[in-house]
């Protein structure tokens, strides 16, 4: 078995670790939400002209699953259509995005620590997600680099 086999045999697929990731941002959210909760944080906002919502752990899990899903389906299109630049499109995209999505939590109508909570969910989606999507992608290899090497008889 050569070097490169050797370190592709124990390279993840990258839609496992996109996967991981992605779970390991839910399960933070949700642990920083009941954090919050048990610092006294009334994990409740409105928004004009909306009713209040109750930001519980699965609530939080599932939006962080929800944006995170459709930053990697953002990503994977990239890849189809911009191979090349998919990478550095996206980081730059989902910079943008995480910049803008700091705003709600400041503008709604809740407790200064259920605010200080949203922020802190908000970073940890980002902080998760943001270095393995923004991860460069190997190019496909030729199907003929795929073939098994012939071993020559002794």
């Amino acid at each position: 078995m050569s070097t490169q086999d050797n370190a592709s045999a124990r390279t993840a697929p990258v839609w496992r670790t996109r996967l991981i990731a992605l779970l390991a941002a839910a399960a933070a959210v949700a642990l920083i939400a009941v954090i919050g909760s048990a610092l006294g944080a009334e994990m409740k906002a409105t928004n004009p002209g909306q009713p209040t919502i109750e930001i519980t752990p699965v609530v939080a899990a599932i939006a962080a699953l929800v944006a995170g899903g459709l930053g990697w389906l953002a990503r994977k299109v990239l890849d189809r259509i911009a191979p090349r630049k998919a990478a550095k499109v996206w980081l730059i995209g989902a910079s943008v995005v995480f910049l803008l999505q700091l705003l709600p939590p400041l503008l709604t109508e809740a407790t200064t620590g259920t605010k200080i909570t949203l922020l802190i969910l908000h970073v940890a989606v980002a902080a998760i997600l943001v270095p393995v999507l923004a991860k460069p992608t190997a190019p496909a290899e030729p199907e003929a680099a795929a073939e098994p090497e012939l071993q020559p008889e002794a």
